[in-house]
């Protein structure tokens, strides 16, 4: 089982970045952080005790002593960054009560997400280390905005702005559609990853309790491999796999505004010469000759566009 944490924090704004203040935040998780929320979402309904299920009497005793509202959730690891970068793990909470107490006396700057483990994370340290299991945990999808730094050329690293921001929406789409289509997934959170990209949650049942085995079948059925200026690039087979053609005929609507008017990717030299590159050789001169004499990136698309339909045509006339 999986037991990574992800992140889940609130957007930042692009218009207006005071500067941290500790107070501020010790106000926000008295005041406005949504306890009972984060408590019915990470309990997923299941209150009270698995251990009343087991006929366990001992264990529903126990717990019953120490006020655990959901056992589910007590068996939830959180960790905190707190700060000067101070990490501390196992952390977990009988109710969304001590979940406030403990984040307004703490202030972490930064709360992870974690596993849902076979007893509370806090114990791990008094059995075996083979004992403390992770039963369940969401499957977590992560876009981060430097993964396409290369295709940008309004922002880099971790500047967003609404250009760019497009290339964000896309994935959502395209990784929307797989899982929901393609798996079945129903149960999907989409959240801002607080700095520069977006996670997407999934918490179905079966999500939840899939084995890393099958979590990396769902990674690798989404993987496609494009290569770099180093190695020999995408190569795909034709026709396309159902759910390449699906993402391409999707994305092929947004190209010429994300990548031809919003980025102004022909517009530079360096962009110019990766695109002739993924040309066949026997087309790259004519392709050049025709960039040099065009004065806008609009334009070199719309000369490569129509000596492609020249070549479509030709194609169909031979078959």
């Amino acid at each position: 089982m999986e037991v990574d944490t992800e992140t889940k924090m609130k957007p930042a704004s692009t218009s207006f970045e005071p500067e941290f203040n500790v107070d501020f935040l010790r106000i926000y998780y008295d005041k406005a952080f949504p306890y009972d929320l984060m408590f019915k979402w990470l309990s997923y309904f299941k209150l009270g005790s698995d251990s009343e299920e087991q006929g366990d009497t001992v264990m529903l005793q126990s717990l019953r002593e120490e006020d655990v509202k959901s056992e589910y959730f007590y068996n939830r690891e959180f960790s905190f960054t707190l700060e000067n970068d101070v990490y501390c793990r196992y952390l977990c909470f009988k109710s969304p009560e001590e979940f406030k107490e403990t984040l307004v006396s703490r202030t972490p700057h930064k709360i992870d997400i974690g596993a849902v483990f076979n007893i509370p994370p806090k114990n791990h340290l008094s059995t075996e280390k083979k004992v403390f299991i992770p039963k369940e945990k969401e499957m977590v999808f992560d876009i981060d905005m430097t993964d396409y730094d290369n295709v940008r050329t309004c922002c880099t690293g971790a500047k967003v702005c609404p250009k760019c921001w497009a290339y964000m929406a896309c994935a959502t789409k395209v990784l929307n559609q797989a899982l929901t289509e393609d798996f079945g997934f129903k149960a999907m959170l989409w959240v801002f990853s607080g700095r520069r990209g977006i996670h997407c949650w999934i918490a179905d049942e079966e999500a939840r309790s899939m084995s890393n085995e099958m979590r990396s079948a769902v990674t690798e059925y989404m993987f496609l491999a494009v290569g770099n200026e180093q190695s020999s690039g995408l190569e795909l087979n034709y026709p396309l796999h159902p759910a390449l053609n699906r993402a391409y005929q999707y994305l092929k609507t947004k190209f010429e505004q994300i990548i031809i008017r919003d980025q102004e990717l022909l517009e530079h030299a360096p962009h110019q010469n990766k695109f002739i590159k993924l040309l066949p050789a026997k087309d790259r001169e004519q392709m050049t000759i025709a960039f040099q004499r065009s004065k806008s990136g609009e334009e070199r698309w719309a000369k490569y566009d129509a000596a492609l339909k020249v070549l479509e045509a030709a194609d169909k006339k031979v078959s």
